[in-house]
């Protein structure tokens, strides 16, 4: 008799349970390959064998990805310090440099020049070029004659260049200045022949003037120039005060009115700006001339070609006596300097006292006397000023000296390189020698300046710059060695 399964309860858990699971392992393949589910009551399954877990994963990736990112790091921070170091040991170190150094002086050596000023009048002696210059005494302005003539030249070649081998442009002559030719005679001035519609060029009549020291010529130049002479004489006061003649005052072109009044360091001011102008130079320099109405003419200053003596102008009048101012050069190895000499106010020197009578049975002796023997023959001052002149331009010559102010080879200052707050220093050497001219007593100024940034192989550091008057040196100075260089470690450590 078949008995009936009890249905189970509804209450039973695990009858409703074991149903589906009976189900489930009859229903799974049978074999090898079949995978076996393992469950532990209460948790969750473990994964198969061989199947990683997430978060395993996860963990070996980051750490994974840290240790890539370290060697990373490392190679950057490797590669930073090695460029670091490799330009730190490239970087050139410090050159060594010259400092700057204030001016100081060189005084030249030897005795200061004794000159023989006259025992009257003015008297001034100068070389431009040096800078130097003398005088007699405390000067006034007084009467200077024909040497104002030599500021009439200037303006006109200022004002209407001649280049040498030139004449310049060509000017006629007109009634007025025609008719100033016979005024200067009846006053006894200075002149030479002049003709309305006469022609002449620039260089005949600045010959006139300096050469043969003609008034006519003085004023027909500055009618010509400025269209009065009252405008001219404006620009020839113009140019004493530009050239720091301030006690010159100019009233006419000629200087044969008292009133056009200067000095002997003034005087010697402008026939240095004169004597820069070549064509003025040659001029003053000429010992004749060749004039039209006049034909060949001597120079007034007889001197002029002789001993030396390049120029430049006399003068005379009652008022002013004698001046003169002359010039020559001084040569020293092969550097020529221009010096000039002045002289003012002189006169006639008083008769020579008569012989005393010779002794009974001596032998009759003669005089000669070089006094001018007349008012008109004083119109020649080199008769009795032009000694003068003569003995101060040779005097002041004489006094020239050359002046050593840099030897080769010779230390000049001391240049410095500071490498990790250590300072370095070489001797800085003159890379030549140099020399300038001077007078005893003069002062050489001296100052060095460092040089720019030439690069490390050069031994160049600075320069020495000397002057004297318009004179100037400029010595290159140099290293004789370079610094021993620091090891490469030291590079990196410091530089």
């Amino acid at each position: 008799m078949e008995t009936d399964r009890a249905a189970p309860s509804r209450s039973d858990p695990a009858a409703e349970s074991s149903e589906p699971l009976t189900s489930a392992i009859d229903d799974a393949p049978v074999g090898l390959d079949a995978p076996v589910v393992a469950c532990s009551e209460g948790g969750p399954a473990s994964p198969p064998v061989g199947v990683e877990r997430p978060q395993h994963a996860r963990r070996r990736r980051r750490r994974r990805q840290i240790k890539w990112s370290l060697i990373v790091l490392l190679v950057v921070v490797v590669a930073v310090a090695g460029l670091v170091v490799a330009r730190r040991v490239n970087r050139p170190l410090a050159q060594p440099v010259l400092p700057a150094v204030s001016r100081s002086s060189i005084v030249v050596q030897g005795t200061a020049p004794a000159l023989a000023w006259p025992a009257g009048g003015q008297a001034a002696v100068s070389i431009p070029t040096l800078g130097y210059g003398s005088q007699s005494g405390i000067e006034t302005p007084v009467p200077v004659a024909s040497l104002t003539k030599m500021a009439t030249a200037v303006v006109i070649l200022r004002d209407h260049p001649v280049a040498r081998d030139t004449s310049g442009p060509s000017i006629t002559i007109t009634a007025d200045d025609a008719a100033q030719f016979g005024i200067d005679l009846q006053n006894d001035e200075t002149n030479i022949p002049l003709q309305a519609g006469e022609t002449l060029t620039e260089q005949q009549l600045l010959e006139a003037l300096l050469n043969q020291s003609a008034n006519d010529v003085a004023y027909s130049l500055a009618s010509w120039d400025a269209g009065s002479e009252s405008a001219f004489v404006t620009k020839m006061n113009s140019l004493a005060a530009s050239l720091g003649a301030v006690n010159t005052h100019f009233v006419d072109a000629s200087g044969f009115q008292t009133q056009s009044v200067s000095t002997a360091s003034d005087m010697l001011r402008i026939a240095a700006a004169g004597m820069s102008i070549p064509t003025f130079a040659d001029i003053a320099g000429m010992p004749t001339v060749s004039l039209p109405l006049v034909g060949t003419a001597k120079n007034i200053v007889t001197e002029v070609g002789t001993d030396g003596v390049v120029g430049v102008k006399s003068g005379y009048t009652a008022q002013a006596g004698g001046c003169m101012v002359l010039a020559g050069y001084r040569t020293i190895g092969g550097r020529s300097v221009l010096v000039l000499a002045s002289v003012l106010g002189q006169i006639e020197p008083p008769p020579a006292a008569p012989a005393p009578p010779p002794a009974p049975g001596a032998a009759p002796t003669t005089t000669t006397s070089t006094a001018p023997y007349s008012a008109l023959e004083a119109q020649y001052p080199l008769r009795y000023a032009g000694p003068i002149v003569e003995g101060l331009l040779d005097a002041t010559k004489a006094t020239i000296v050359p002046v050593a102010v840099a030897k080769s080879g010779e230390a000049v200052g001391t240049a410095t390189a500071v490498w990790a707050g250590v300072r370095h220093s070489l001797p800085a050497v003159a890379s030549r020698s140099a020399w300038l001219l001077g007078v005893p007593r003069q002062r050489v100024i001296s100052y060095t300046t460092p040089a720019p940034d030439l690069g490390t192989t050069s031994k160049q550091v600075g320069s020495a710059h000397f002057t004297l008057g318009t004179q100037r040196e400029v010595v290159d100075l140099r290293t004789t060695h370079t610094l021993s260089r620091p090891s490469w470690w030291w590079k990196a450590l410091h530089n």
